[in-house]
């Protein structure tokens, strides 16, 4: 049964798993659907107590297998002592405040506009009612739209801080291309990608917050430059299973994976 499975389909997906077609062919996913509801509830103990366990496996196997092999774990962490490089620190707490301004600003734009949503619902609510034409396809692609919104908003900040937290190691990849920097630039901009696609529904459908939500595209669209800049061969990535079979990966015209 083990071979349906897609090897390292789970390393480089957007984590949102209810969107996802490969999640029949996720060992991660088929893992995390074995645990019971207690297991699965950071509430009950019993969720800890299974963390626990896993780690506790992991570890005396790692230490079994060290030990087999004569390595000194102490030894090991005294060589990777290395100096953090000064410039990749400094890209990344630039990039981090882009990322995070953009995630604030995504914020500020829906508490500011709540009571604004909520009349445009009640109106919705009265179009019905009156039984007046109702474009409903519209409206749910709006309330998608939020939901790719939200969902990205700190993931994009999270992908980009770990691509430019790896490229110190990029050499050590017998391809480049296909380093961990390189693939989580891609999935960040794919998400990129995504909210813009999602924005753009918003204002078809809010025509006047045309100007609010141009501005937090822009944001975007900076974001997205600087990360093509940084990572010139993120889109030659190859992403296990999404880049196999691409057709099976289209959710909507405006969100594709």
């Amino acid at each position: 049964m083990e071979e349906h499975f897609i090897p390292g389909v789970h390393n480089y997906c957007d984590r949102w798993c209810e969107r996802c077609p490969f999640t029949a062919r996720c060992r991660v996913y088929a893992n995390e659907q074995e645990f019971s509801e207690e297991t699965a509830d950071p509430a009950d103990p019993a969720f800890w107590q299974n963390i626990k366990k896993n780690f506790e496996g992991v570890l005396e196997m790692l230490d079994k297998m060290m030990a087999d092999m004569g390595i000194d774990p102490d030894e090991i962490a005294d060589e990777n002592k290395e100096k953090p490089d000064p410039n990749i620190q400094a890209l990344e707490r630039d990039m981090r405040d882009k990322t995070m301004q953009y995630a604030n600003t995504v914020n500020d734009f829906f508490e500011r506009n709540a009571s604004y949503f909520e009349f445009k619902s009640e109106e919705l609510e009265e179009q019905i009612e009156d039984g007046l034409p109702v474009d409903v396809e519209s409206w749910q692609f709006f309330q998608d739209a939020v939901d790719v919104i939200r969902w990205y908003q700190y993931f994009i900040s999270a992908k980009i801080h770990r691509a430019i937290g790896s490229l110190e190691h990029m050499e050590e990849f017998d391809n480049p291309m296909q380093s961990d920097s390189n693939g989580s630039a891609k999935i960040a901009k794919i998400a990129i990608e995504r909210s813009l696609g999602a924005w753009e529904v918003i204002c078809q459908q809010l025509a006047e917050k045309k100007e609010e939500i141009l501005t937090i595209q822009q944001q975007l669209q900076k974001i997205r430059a600087e990360l093509d800049q940084l990572f010139p061969n993120l889109n030659n990535f190859h992403r296990p299973g999404f880049d196999d079979e691409p057709d099976n990966t289209v959710r909507l015209e405006f969100n594709p994976n």
